[in-house]
């Protein structure tokens, strides 16, 4: 629901002059605020609240509906807010898949969709991607996040091998394509290598990440991708070190600071 939030909260910052007038008359302060765009869709100032926030997982149509009426948003930019929503609710996993996540406590481990938006992670993913932007996807986040570049020593590489795997993805995932799409068209605008990333049609993904943790140093992980026969579509990302490696050892370390997290 990040991403809608995300999306939400832009709007309502970027609302149409003709809008505040119509609400406000001579007040020309800029913007809408929570209240002003619940009051024009029709629903609770709190309902809304919960959906800019992210913890409102199933927006219906009519309230997507009163939302695109309130910003005016062409037919285009219509149904990119429906495709949010409705990605959103193909984006939960079950509560046992979840805990299988969780319950993973000796390495970093990530269910991913085809795109690598992150449905779940446990709590060594989540501490070692901690104080970064666009967790929320890992594409995003190697070629979005300020901090990628230092994260990932050998970001060429790295980035290269996301875009392989998302390559891949766009060529399997037929029933995905809208959505796909959206997060190729959005990283394309912003990045200029996954531009030329992506013009180069590779689908080789590498097997081992390099990265550096801020308080735990460089770490050479081999990084395994597991299919879910339960979650059709749904993939675990776990990272592990070889036996007797500086990485095993930054591991351990990890797993400490996860436990300190709980």
């Amino acid at each position: 629901m990040e991403v809608l939030a995300d999306l939400l909260r832009a709007l309502r910052n970027t609302a149409p002059m003709d809008t505040l007038m119509r609400l406000r008359g001579h007040r020309q302060l800029p913007g809408l605020r929570r209240e002003e765009v619940a009051i024009m869709a029709g629903i609770s100032p709190a309902y809304y609240t919960r959906l800019e926030q992210g913890q409102e997982s199933h927006p219906p149509d009519h309230v997507l509906s009163a939302l695109a009426r309130v910003y005016d948003l062409d037919t285009e930019s219509a149904d990119h807010l429906y495709r949010l929503a409705h990605q959103s609710e193909r984006n939960q996993i079950s509560r046992n898949l979840q805990k299988t996540v969780e319950n993973w406590y000796h390495a970093p481990v990530f269910a991913v969709n085809h795109r690598l938006d992150v449905l779940a992670a446990n709590r060594m993913a989540r501490v070692l991607f901690k104080g970064m932007d666009h967790t929320d996807n890992l594409m995003r986040h190697a070629f979005l996040a300020p901090g990628a570049h230092e994260f990932f020593p050998n970001w060429e590489r790295e980035a290269r091998s996301k875009v392989a795997h998302l390559r891949a993805a766009a060529a399997e995932a037929d029933d995905d394509t809208p959505a796909l799409r959206d997060l190729v068209d959005e990283l394309s605008s912003e990045s200029t290598d996954f531009r030329r990333m992506w013009s180069h049609r590779d689908i080789h993904a590498d097997e081992y990440k390099h990265m550096h943790h801020r308080e735990l140093g460089s770490m050479n992980l081999r990084h395994d991708t597991l299919s879910v026969q339960s979650a059709p579509g749904v993939l675990l990302f776990v990272c592990h070190a070889d036996p007797g490696s500086s990485a095993e050892e930054a591991l351990s370390l990890l797993s400490i600071l996860a436990a300190d997290e709980e």
